[in-house]
């Protein structure tokens, strides 16, 4: 299962794969599991994992924005 999200994520010649480390260990981290049924982190931490996307601001069209619709 590792070593075929490496070799997907690697350049051709493979000589990257190192690089590649932090984004699949997130990745299963972050995954459920079908044996557990929850994720990795949870069950290290005793919490869900406070993702990247969790700190964007929600995107506000015009036709939402109270201030442009009056």
């Amino acid at each position: 299962m590792m070593d075929s999200k490496i070799a997907t994520l690697s350049n051709e010649n493979r000589t990257n794969w190192d690089e590649q480390l932090p984004y699949i260990t997130f990745n299963y981290n972050t995954s459920i599991h079908t044996t557990t049924g929850i994720i990795p982190f949870e069950l290290m931490y005793g919490r869900l994992p406070v993702l990247p996307v969790d700190h964007q601001q929600p995107i506000v069209t015009l036709s939402q924005d109270p201030e442009h619709v009056k």
